[in-house]
């Protein structure tokens, strides 16, 4: 491996202000949102089409150099950060869409990110069904990546579910579109659906075609504080028991809310949980809908329940949500996030479970999610990353995901592997019997990557 000649040959196929290799430039992309994991790139290449992207995958196979793509670094697992070192492929610039109206479908490069998409898809009186709460800085390849969803999820699903179709670059430069941009499809092997959730191992992903769905006629918003942590989880439980379908399903602790008062003054109550509905539908559906939903929360005995119908007050009670990790952060050094998925009946058992394990490990552990799909995160606030206190939150992290395996779930739910869960997926994959799983993935990364070079030290050695 010859690292200079290989920058050298990409200066003159992209031109010197595509290259970076400044220490200062470096510094930058030595790290994602995870904060913990931390590496240094030996070059950055900001490409700003598929034909710089081709180009560079070239000359990385040529001298076998790690490639890791990145989109906006909102990668909560470390799946962005260059442990080995290698050359960051940054895709940001790479950020056109477009929108097919009459066909329901939108494309996007993917350096776009999910918020400019559904600003965009709006415009025509659509909204493209996939919003992480990191929507406005989580770019659409690194959302189809890490399999993303976020607060509609209990409704659309993950990027998955939208997705019809997707531009990958193999090693060596090799451009394929995998899926039709079409709603039904029968192509044998689901390449595409591969790529979902590969984490940037198989293939740089370039561009991505998707389903959009029409915007709601009219919203109603909902938010009810519970005395009991576990009466809220219960609340969550029957609105799905009960067959009903919101638009958003949100889950909201005591230390989240009080974290959240604390940095942006909302005048949120003192409660023990909160949670979020969005109902959507025709103008006169909406206020039947919201007296079901008002109903069901005072059965399980809400304190407390605010309603909001124009868009001034609707933002403000999203901000309670849209809040919680800006506001955990702030008050925290350091926050190991969590991210779990349980069977929706097994959501009181798991609120109570976290704060079990708070308690046993001694650390405070923030729960909040996306509950109408079993979704929750977990925020554990450390003063620092090492030592004991590190220890412990590691532990308790742990523990939650390992309970939630117990529960009939999942150690991870939308924000992938990366490096942090590698002993938890391999862990979850043998709990189920399935160890020989892991051996067809590691000869599905081979037939694609056969040199190893892409995202090396992620999902799994």
């Amino acid at each position: 491996m010859n690292i200079n000649l290989a920058i050298d040959r990409l200066r003159e196929l992209l031109g010197e202000e595509k290259v970076l290799t400044a220490p200062e430039d470096l510094y930058v992309y030595g790290y994602d949102s995870s904060i913990v994991y931390t590496g240094r790139p030996w070059a950055v290449i900001r490409a700003t089409s598929t034909d710089d992207v081709v180009h560079v995958l070239k000359v990385a196979d040529e001298y076998s150099i790690p490639i890791i793509p990145r989109g906006g670094g909102s990668s909560l697992t470390g799946s962005s950060v260059p442990v080995n070192g290698g050359i960051v492929l940054d895709l940001r610039s790479m950020n056109k869409i477009k929108v097919y109206v009459d066909d329901g479908v939108v494309e996007a490069e993917a350096g776009a990110t999910v918020d400019e998409v559904d600003r965009e898809c709006r415009k025509y009186g659509f909204m493209f069904p996939i919003d992480p709460a990191s929507a406005e800085v989580a770019t659409i390849g690194g959302t189809i990546a890490n399999d993303g969803g976020g607060m509609r999820g209990a409704r659309y699903g993950t990027m998955r579910h939208a997705l019809l179709a997707v531009e990958v670059v193999l090693p060596g430069g090799k451009v394929l579109q995998l899926g039709s941009p079409v709603y039904k499809q029968a192509l044998g092997y689901e390449l595409a659906q591969l790529i979902a959730g590969s984490e940037g191992t198989l293939g740089v992903i370039t561009r991505g075609w998707f389903k959009i769905v029409p915007l709601p006629e009219r919203l109603g918003r909902i938010l009810a504080f519970f005395n009991d942590v576990e009466d809220a989880a219960k609340a969550i439980f029957m609105i799905r028991r009960r067959g009903l379908n919101p638009l958003i399903l949100e889950f909201l602790d005591d230390i989240t809310l009080q974290a959240v008062e604390s940095v942006y003054k909302l005048g949120l109550p003192q409660a023990a949980a909160a949670v979020l509905a969005d109902v959507d539908g025709p103008h006169e559906s909406i206020e039947r809908l919201i007296n079901t939903f008002r109903n069901i929360f005072e059965e399980f005995r809400a304190f407390k329940v605010e309603v909001a119908l124009t868009p001034e007050e609707m933002n403000r009670i999203y901000m309670a949500r849209k809040a919680a990790y800006p506001a955990l952060s702030k008050l925290y050094p350091v926050v190991i996030i969590g991210d779990i998925c349980v069977p929706i009946s097994k959501l009181p058992q798991m609120v109570k479970a976290i704060k079990s394990i708070a308690s046993k490990y001694d650390v405070p552990i923030a729960a909040v999610g996306h509950a109408g799909d079993g979704n929750l995160h977990t925020f554990t606030g450390l003063n620092t990353a090492s030592g004991d206190e590190w220890d412990r939150g590691c532990k308790a992290n742990d523990e939650i995901s390992l309970i939630a395996l117990e529960l009939g779930g999942s150690v991870s739910a939308e924000h992938g592997i990366g490096i942090q869960k590698k002993y938890l997926l391999e862990k979850e994959i043998k709990y189920r019997g399935s160890e020989y799983a892991l051996e067809i993935m590691r000869q599905i990364k081979r037939i694609f990557d056969p040199k190893g070079i892409l995202n090396p030290g992620k999902l799994f050695d």
